[in-house]
C-alpha cells in the first residue's frame, strides 16, 4: 500500500471526494456529540454539522485563512485529505480538519498527509506545529494518529453549557 499511496497538493477535481471523505469521517463524532449532549442542545449548538463541515472544507480547498491543504490518492482515489494553516500564533502551524476514509483507515495514510504538511509548514519557517482535538471516545482515533505522528504535549480543556 506504501509505494502505491501518493500525497499531493489538493485540485479543484478533488473537493467534492474530500467533503464527501471529511462528512463520513465525522459521522461517529456527530452521533458522539449528540448523546452526550442531548438532542436539544446539539441542534442548539450544531444545526447542521454536516454542511458545516462541508463549508469548512470546502474553504480550506479554496485557500481561505491561507490554508493547504493535501490529499492521500490510492489507486487514482482520493481516500484522505488533510488541512494546514501557517502563523496561527508567529511561528506556529496548525493542523485543521483531516481525516481518512472510513474503509482506509488504521494503514498509515494519516501519518503520511502530516508528514507533507510539516514539511510545507517548515518551508514557511514554523518551528512548531499544533493540533486541537476532542477528549471523548469519538475522538481516539484521532488522538491515538496525531500520537503515532509524535504529538506529545497537551493542554486540557473543559466545554461546558448551561440551560438558560
Amino acid at each position: 500500500m506504501a509505494d502505491k499511496l501518493i500525497v499531493r497538493e489538493v485540485r479543484p477535481g478533488d473537493v467534492q471526494a474530500v467533503v464527501e471523505i471529511a462528512v463520513a469521517a465525522w459521522e461517529p463524532i456527530f452521533e458522539s456529540f449528540r448523546e452526550i449532549l442531548g438532542d436539544d442542545l446539539f441542534a442548539a449548538v450544531h444545526a447542521a454539522p454536516r454542511k458545516e463541515k462541508a463549508r469548512q472544507v470546502r474553504a480550506a480547498c479554496a485557500g481561505a485563512d491561507g490554508a493547504l491543504v493535501c490529499v492521500a490518492e490510492l489507486g487514482g482515489r482520493v481516500v484522505g485529505f488533510a488541512t494546514f494553516y501557517p502563523d496561527v500564533k508567529p511561528g506556529v502551524g496548525e493542523i485543521g480538519n483531516n481525516a481518512v476514509h472510513p474503509d482506509h483507515q488504521g494503514l498509515g495514510i494519516a501519518g503520511r498527509m502530516y508528514r507533507w504538511g510539516f514539511g510545507r509548514l517548515r518551508q514557511l519557517g514554523m518551528e512548531y506545529v499544533r493540533v486541537q482535538t476532542g477528549g471523548d471516545a469519538s475522538h481516539a482515533p484521532a488522538r491515538r494518529a496525531y500520537e503515532k505522528a509524535g504529538f506529545e504535549v497537551e493542554l486540557p480543556g473543559a466545554t461546558y453549557y448551561r440551560a438558560l
